[in-house]
């Protein structure tokens, strides 16, 4: 049987899965995202989901290093975040951190230079259109969406974990 962490759930708790958040509540393990080790074993989840919770943790890079300590090699981490130049990317006062297309793409690549090993790699990357971002072409609303903004607003982003088993 596949393990799934809900990462950052809120008030989404999923049954199955385990569920983690800052706040307590019933079927929710609890504990501060932003406090490391966190209270779970090297090579636990099969799978990974966090939606609209990156952006709030203070550092992004020793999250995802521990989610990938968390992981089992070959797990999938599946990322929802804010797009940087959305005005709903800023609705909440406790976001730290937008992101951009290419965010995901330089921490994969800066994490083989830095730690000579591949900790990642990216299965997919899709940028969610607005309402008014989908009256345009794809190819042309990517481009235009880093000028102009309120075409994108998100980005959801799947990771491979690397590791040896």
């Amino acid at each position: 049987m596949k393990r799934k962490l809900n990462f950052g759930c809120g008030t989404d708790i999923k049954k199955g899965w385990d569920n983690c958040d800052k706040q307590e509540g019933k079927g929710i393990i609890t504990f501060n995202a932003d406090d490391f080790p966190y209270p779970i074993k090297n090579n636990t989840y099969d799978y990974i989901l966090l939606r609209q919770s990156l952006d709030f943790v203070e550092d992004v890079r020793a999250t995802l290093f521990e989610l990938w300590r968390i992981s089992k090699p070959g797990a999938e981490i599946k990322i929802e975040v804010p797009y940087y130049n959305n005005r709903g990317a800023f609705n909440d006062v406790e976001s730290k951190h937008f992101f951009s297309d290419n965010t995901f793409k330089i921490f994969v690549e800066e994490t083989c230079i830095v730690n000579k090993q591949k900790k990642f790699q990216i299965e997919g990357l899709v940028l969610t259109p607005t309402i008014i971002g989908k009256f345009l072409p794809k190819c042309l609303r990517n481009k235009i969406s880093m000028i102009l903004p309120g075409l994108i607003s998100q980005i959801h982003v799947k990771l491979r974990v690397m590791k040896n088993g």
